[in-house]
């Protein structure tokens, strides 16, 4: 893969990586506050439920998109351990990588068609339209497209079983800690 590629796609992914940062800051503190009041004022903000809402579903939608880049998502990795049988290998996480794929181009196509609608309602408490959290399906989505062909490409180029080749750099991870089949 190309050295400006491999920068673009790294880039990506720590900007999805701080998103998902923020949007788990974003559901804590409005919880946080609607808590504090129901509890302190007896008056709790119909705004809160709403922005915990749009963050959570942005935060899995982009979580799932840095999943994918990982190689995280559901695959038979049997095959793995088993070197003489590269081609099995091969020819299974292709199989795995075409469904994932066909998956994820299907919610961003279909996100997109839904869009309009979407757009056309709002949210009570925040007066924001309703497209803003529908939003979150197609561009995580199409993200996690990127990430799934990035994949792809590393695992069947990598000529060892033994050899994790999908990044797994975190914020916040020490250099030392290394990222194995999501063990550290």
């Amino acid at each position: 893969m190309p050295a400006l590629l491999e920068r673009v796609l790294t880039l990506l992914d720590r900007i999805v990586q701080w998103a998902c940062v923020i949007a788990l800051v974003v559901i804590t503190g409005s919880v946080s506050w609607q808590v504090l009041t129901r509890y302190v004022t007896r008056d709790s903000a119909s705004w809160t439920v709403e922005l915990a809402s749009l963050a959570f579903v942005w935060l899995s939608m982009l979580a799932i998109a840095l999943g994918v880049r990982q190689g995280r998502h559901m695959v038979l990795d049997i095959w793995e351990y088993v070197p003489e049988r590269r081609w099995l290998r091969i020819t299974i996480t292709t199989i795995a990588s075409v469904l994932v794929l066909a998956t994820l181009v299907a919610l961003t196509v279909f996100g997109m068609e839904a869009l309009p609608s979407a757009m056309r309602r709002t949210m009570p408490g925040m007066d924001l339209p309703f497209g803003f959290i529908s939003l979150a399906v197609p561009v995580g989505s199409a993200i996690a497209a990127i990430f799934a062909v990035e994949a792809w490409w590393k695992l069947v180029r990598e000529p060892d079983p033994e050899v994790d080749p999908l990044p797994s750099a975190v914020l916040f991870q020490s250099e030392e800690d290394t990222m194995v089949k999501g063990e550290i």
